[in-house]
């Protein structure tokens, strides 16, 4: 989720005195946020665009996925030679001067890694082209909803002002409307189109929202993985842990 940030004292001022129960989707102030990315990552309408790029551009994508093995394995003994070449005191790994050593040298083996490098990028990203640009078509097409689909949340809250996440410090979680906007979203524009038309040009919103989903989507994949790998290294529960001060003296017996 995008962090909340700092609303101003005198927006939000409000007499602790007079103070009354408020009911759940009330705004401070009429006062509340919404994130345009966190509405059309959240939407019905994605999710099931992603679902039919998937199926549409799957031959696509298992030739990326063949493209990175290639690649992976065509620079493993590059990598190999330049570390053992710059490993100069064997401990199998390259400190920061054998890292600054490898970056200054004019080793071939940096070029051929680089060309190695360049082209795989290249032509990955000749193969996602077509389904980057479908999941942009679609983005921008829930985008079309979102100005309608914000202001009929406003006038059933009775909202007067609505920011960006990143002004506000702080805020109640009722004045974060975006799961607002996106349930409007849902009920007119649960699905949308991916094939755009040949001369089609995404905005640089749109643009920028892809990239903020890809983001929060690698940030969560990594998490995961950082906390299954923090789970495989703790013991089972109910392993007794090693022993660490050797074996144990055996129990003289008892005296009859």
């Amino acid at each position: 989720m995008i962090t909340k940030k700092a609303i101003l004292a005198a927006m939000l001022a409000a007499p602790a005195m007079i103070a009354v129960a408020a009911p759940a989707h009330a705004q401070a102030g009429g006062i509340a946020y919404a994130s345009p990315t966190s509405v059309v990552a959240g939407s019905k309408a994605f999710a099931a665009a992603n679902q039919q790029i998937a199926t549409t551009y799957k031959s696509a994508f298992d030739q990326i996925q063949a493209r990175r093995a290639a690649a992976q394995k065509e620079v493993e003994p590059i990598v190999t030679q330049l570390r053992t070449q710059f490993d100069t005191n064997k401990d199998g790994q390259l400190s920061q001067a054998e890292q600054t050593a490898l970056q200054n040298s004019k080793s071939p083996l940096l070029d051929r890694l680089k060309t190695a490098q360049d082209n795989a990028q290249n032509e990955i990203g000749r193969l996602s082209n077509p389904a980057a640009r479908a999941e942009l078509f679609a983005i921008e097409s829930i985008l079309r909803q979102y100005e309608a689909a914000q202001l009929r949340v406003v006038n059933a809250r009775k909202i007067n002002v609505v920011l960006s996440p990143e002004v506000f410090m702080y805020a109640p979680d009722s004045a974060n409307i975006s799961q607002a906007i996106t349930d409007e979203i849902d009920k007119v524009a649960p699905t949308v189109g991916i094939q755009p038309p040949a001369n089609w040009q995404p905005s640089r919103q749109t643009l920028a929202i892809q990239q903020e989903i890809a983001q929060a989507a690698q940030l969560q994949a990594y998490q995961q993985a950082a906390a299954q790998q923090q789970r495989a290294q703790q013991p089972a529960a109910g392993t007794a842990p090693a022993a660490t001060g050797g074996t144990q003296p055996a129990k003289p017996a008892e005296p009859r």
